[in-house]
């Protein structure tokens, strides 16, 4: 048996928040005992392998701590996900990576990358196998797999206004890490294939309206609504992992069920016609503009790999 923490042992323990990161900004408040982790999008405001790689390792930290130790309380309640770009939470799949996987005829790669999302999604979505408690807050466009990344949390917060959706059937694809089984399981299968197949940008009081979106923030208060969310909910703590658990009883969610979705997109965007190609690279210039590079610059090592 594990043995059981001291409450001093159980803060050495989490000196994993302490490893270097580029891409992540992980802080810790013990008083809240919530972990706060933001995306840096320091070349890109999608979810590039560098980002998934240091992101599911900070998940593998947190499922290990609850693997190797039992605790008298909870060392960590909650961990809130959000993003220090102004105007972006994550505007999802990496277009560029993927139009270099299609040329490149690398369908092994593309599926490793998309692999790295849903371990992502997965460990999100089972709150690490662990009590804490997971939340989104979106205090900027969440688009594709940046809203699939937040659907995957227990609690999502938007402020008003953000832009929300799924625009992967303008390329006559879909977004296949998740959108489909988390938007059917918070909703139903109907109005998941309606919001997957519009390609149409939502504002988050539409998604609110419609119970995708959990709580509503002003502009510029999302993360305040997330710390008064946490203040009026740290005693019940419990209860909230107990509902998650329920949650995810009523509606489990496997990794077999991610992998066979993904491996449908794999196949569906690998045969992808030209003009839908393009109309993606499109977009990938786009932002590609945000940070002054090309997309060929950007992934000039992940051609090498």
């Amino acid at each position: 048996m594990p043995r059981r923490e001291s409450r001093s042992a159980a803060s050495d323990s989490l000196d994993f928040l302490l490893k270097p990161r580029r891409l992540l900004e992980v802080r810790f408040d013990p008083n809240s005992k919530t972990i706060w982790c933001s995306m840096r999008h320091e070349n890109s405001v999608s979810w590039t392998l560098p980002l998934l790689r240091e992101f599911n390792a900070l998940n593998a930290d947190i499922r290990a701590l609850y693997q190797r130790n039992q605790f008298d309380e909870p060392p960590v309640k909650f961990l809130v996900g959000g993003s220090l770009r102004p105007g972006v939470f994550n505007m999802g799949g990496d277009l560029p990576y993927f139009l270099d996987r299609v040329r490149a005829r690398d369908a092994e790669g593309l599926r490793h990358y998309a692999y790295a999302c849903i371990e992502a999604i997965y460990n999100i979505y089972h709150g690490f196998d662990s009590p804490v408690v997971t939340m989104a807050v979106l205090e900027g466009d969440a688009l594709g797999g940046g809203l699939e990344a937040a659907l995957s949390c227990q609690f999502v917060i938007a402020e008003r206004g953000v832009n929300l959706g799924f625009p992967e059937s303008l390329f006559h694809t879909f977004p296949g890490m998740g959108a489909y089984s988390l938007i059917s399981r918070r909703l139903d299968s109907a109005r998941a294939e309606k919001l997957i197949m519009s390609g149409r940008m939502y504002k988050a009081e539409e998604l609110h309206e419609m119970g995708l979106i959990d709580m509503l923030a002003e502009k510029g208060e999302g993360q305040a609504r997330a710390r008064a969310f946490i203040a009026e909910n740290g005693k019940r703590h419990s209860l909230l992992g107990a509902i998650g658990k329920v949650r995810r009883r009523i509606s489990p969610l496997t990794m077999d069920e991610l992998r066979d979705v993904t491996d449908i997109w794999v196949d569906s965007v690998m045969h992808l016609a030209p003009i839908n190609l393009r109309k993606m690279e499109m977009l990938a210039q786009s932002q590609d503009r945000l940070f002054e590079q090309t997309a060929s610059q950007r992934f000039k090592p992940a051609q090498n790999r």
